[in-house]
């Protein structure tokens, strides 16, 4: 299996382990369930953590060793509710939450509102597109600023 350059091996299969359960589960892992289905020690799978989140693969929650953001996937509810089938997910913002369908290569509803009004919206995706689109997407930082504050962003 190949690893994303600059990573260990050990740190690749730990990133592909994480979004393996997020998928499956509708959820990221905690240091626990991982280690339970990783069969090693919280230890080395908290330090593996740290060792992504050095490397702006994961961000890890503000006061705790645990995933805040594997993106697309959000550890705890947002506006941003990508359900697919029996799943779903959370996304931390819509960028997010549209890459969740398209990683996934699946058919999705993203519950969200709008950022203006806060009235509901409702936005489907049928088979890597878009369904019935109107209205805009904005962003107000730009990309380059993004992981200047990624949990505001």
């Amino acid at each position: 299996m190949a690893h994303s350059i600059g990573m260990t091996k050990p740190d690749s299969s730990l990133r592909l382990a994480i979004y393996r359960f997020a998928i499956r589960k509708g959820h990221l892992p905690t240091i626990r369930e991982l280690a339970r289905a990783l069969l090693q020690s919280e230890a080395s799978v908290r330090a593996g953590f740290r060792r992504l989140a050095k490397a702006h693969v994961l961000v890890l929650h503000k006061d705790s060793p645990e995933i805040l953001r594997a993106a697309p996937f959000w550890g705890v509810p947002t506006a941003f509710r990508v359900q697919s089938g029996n799943r779903s997910w959370w996304g931390s913002c819509i960028w997010d939450a549209l890459g969740i369908p398209a990683m996934l290569h699946r058919d999705a509803q993203i519950f969200a509102a709008c950022g203006c009004c806060d009235s509901p919206m409702t936005l489907t995706v049928r088979d890597g597109r878009l369904a019935k689109t109107k209205g805009i997407i904005h962003i107000a930082v730009p990309a380059s600023r993004w992981y200047e504050n990624v949990v505001f962003t």
